[in-house]
């Protein structure tokens, strides 16, 4: 009887240990497609130019390498050497009707009409300044001032009509830039 209970509990054992190694190989299994599905799932997940670098590292860094080439050029080409300020444009002659306009200005302003042409110290000198013409007065160029190697660059003005504190026939002095 001690015999067949040793070969019985030798059976069991046998037995038990084929169970726990078909488990085991069973969670191998179940571990290796967990691991895979996990992998397809990051891949899927992966930016296309993530995925364009795993698979085509060439094509990849060739496209960088082009855009950088195309930023570059569009950055170091400069700009158009044509342009010009718009009042070497125009030309002004003696004679002609302008309108007064602040060149620089956003708003409604006036322009100071001095005495004489191309003093700063006019401008903080009430003694040298005629009148304050706002902008959209009408006025007669009377004559040009060269000035600092600039042709033109003052022109004396007559009010055609009374205009702020500017009387009617005033002649004055502004910057051609201040024509329109």
């Amino acid at each position: 009887m001690s015999e067949d209970k040793s070969t019985e509990s030798g059976d069991a054992i046998e037995n038990s240990n084929e169970t726990i190694e078909s488990v085991v190989e069973d969670i191998k299994e179940t571990v290796e497609d967990v691991v895979d599905a996990v992998d397809g799932a990051l891949d899927d997940v992966k930016p296309p130019l993530m995925k364009l670098k795993d698979e085509n590292p060439k094509l990849f860094y060739g496209a960088l390498a082009g855009i950088v080439v195309v930023l570059g050029a569009v950055f170091m080409s400069g700009g158009d050497s044509g342009v010009k300020q718009h009042a070497s444009q125009i030309t002004y002659t003696v004679g002609q009707s302008y309108t007064l306009q602040a060149a620089n200005a956003l708003t409604e302003t006036t322009l100071k009409i001095l005495k004489v042409p191309g003093q700063m110290a006019s401008f903080d000198n009430e003694s040298d300044i005629i009148c304050s013409a706002p902008t959209g007065t009408p006025v007669l160029a009377r004559s040009f001032q060269d000035a600092f190697g600039t042709k033109q660059l003052f022109v004396q003005v007559e009010i055609q009509q009374e205009a702020g504190d500017c009387r009617q026939g005033v002649k004055g002095w502004t910057l051609k830039t201040n024509l329109k």
